[in-house]
């Protein structure tokens, strides 16, 4: 082996690593009160190993939209592991822009520590911690929950229920409801709440979900503006089995709950 790697005229090659599958690939029109076509937005779903995936979303601003710092791409990422028939959270992260400042915040979940982490970068400086908060039971982050609602961890979304959810802190306690309603042309109506513990406060979002529990619209009110809404344009590649590729769940898997 000395003898071969001294003759050998450079360093050998390494084997290069195979590129993630992507599982799925969703594509959004974004309007913005009377505007059609603000941006597009990517919900992708990769998977990096068997039962280890990567959840994105990405967006970008359209036409005139481009010249304003509120619509330059953002992105949204989480990496979670299947076990015991959910998809359980390890790294959520955003990119956005903040006064023309491009802010990455990190929420990490440590299970075994039983402690959920924020961190905050600024223009590229050093992570900084801003808080830590037990993790007593699962906190679902906003991709995460939307492909166990797809799996049906939640069990079936049925006209006239509600569904609540312990979601990311910030660091108080939140939770997200959703009110399932009825099932029309569109898709299943549903109302989801995202609610702060600390304030009260309420955020609305309505949704008309297709029959594998993907959005086809949803839209919210913003202040200014007045509807932002998103619709689905490439319905025909929803993944409508196998989502997830599933492996057999590892032995001595960690259990999550809703």
């Amino acid at each position: 082996m000395v003898l071969v790697l001294q003759l050998a005229p450079g360093p050998l090659a390494l084997a290069a690593a195979p590129a993630p599958s992507i599982r799925e690939d969703l594509e959004y029109q974004i309007s913005l009160g009377p505007c059609a076509d603000v941006g597009r937005v990517h919900l992708i779903l990769k998977e990096l190993k068997p039962g280890h995936y990567l959840a994105e979303v990405s967006g970008a601003a359209q036409g005139v939209w481009q010249l304003t710092s509120r619509w330059l791409p953002e992105r949204y990422q989480a990496e979670m592991v299947y076990r015991e028939g959910r998809l359980v959270p390890l790294l959520y992260r955003e990119e956005f822009l903040n006064q023309g400042q491009k802010v990455t915040k990190e929420f990490r979940f440590d299970h075994e520590q039983g402690r959920l982490t924020l961190w905050r970068q600024v223009k590229g400086k050093e992570k900084v911690k801003k808080w830590e908060v037990p993790l007593k039971g699962p906190a679902y982050d906003p991709l995460t929950l939307f492909y166990n609602v797809r799996l049906g961890v939640f069990g079936p979304l049925l006209g006239g229920t509600t569904l609540r959810i312990t979601v990311l802190p910030t660091p108080e306690p939140r939770e997200m409801v959703f009110m399932i309603g009825a099932a029309n042309h569109q898709g299943r109506e549903v109302m989801m709440e995202c609610r702060r513990s600390e304030t009260k406060e309420v955020n609305q979002y309505y949704l008309s979900l297709s029959p594998e529990q993907v959005p086809n619209q949803a839209w919210t009110r913003v202040p200014l503006f007045g509807k932002l809404a998103g619709r689905l344009l490439n319905p025909g590649e929803i993944k409508k089995e196998g989502l997830l590729a599933l492996p057999p769940s590892p032995s001595g898997a960690l259990t999550a709950r809703p």
